[in-house]
């Protein structure tokens, strides 16, 4: 899918001069994932779906990204429904309000970065560290609280 743009185009309102607009985001994610597709809403939503399959021997996640500039990234995994350690009551590094994976600690400027080079990276570690979990019942990925899980 390529990104065409009439002069008459305006970016959406950008927070700070380092913000990546959804656009370049569309198209780098393009550029490198075939797996994925993408949809620009409203001129300042970016949509995004994909397939994240963290090892050959993994499982294949379908996966959903909905990012505003001005927000961190909702991530949700859709399917198949992520289940939960027998021995535990709730996901790990899932934020409780939303559902979406937590993949980064809420300092972090996300809008500076390239999605295709980070939160998709993120999306696949988070997987294959929920996959260890998942067995094990312990998050063996660093983290701000990981004795929490």
């Amino acid at each position: 899918m390529a990104i065409r743009f009439k002069k008459t185009d305006q970016i959406p309102f950008m927070a700070n001069s380092n913000m990546i607009s959804i656009y370049r985001q569309l198209q780098e994610i393009n550029q490198n994932y075939s797996n994925w597709t993408g949809s620009i809403h409203y001129r300042r939503i970016l949509k995004l779906k994909g397939i994240v399959q963290p090892t050959v021997v993994s499982t294949e996640y379908k996966v959903e990204i909905i990012y505003e500039p001005s927000k961190h990234p909702r991530i949700y995994v859709i399917s198949p429904k992520l289940e939960i350690h027998p021995e535990k009551d709730k996901l790990p590094h899932v934020w409780t309000d939303t559902g979406s994976l937590c993949l980064y600690e809420n300092e972090y400027d996300v809008a500076s970065d390239l999605l295709a080079e980070s939160v998709i990276v993120w999306i696949t570690w988070w997987l294959y560290y929920y996959e260890i979990w998942l067995q094990t019942g312990k998050w063996v990925a660093k983290g701000t609280h990981p004795d929490k899980w």
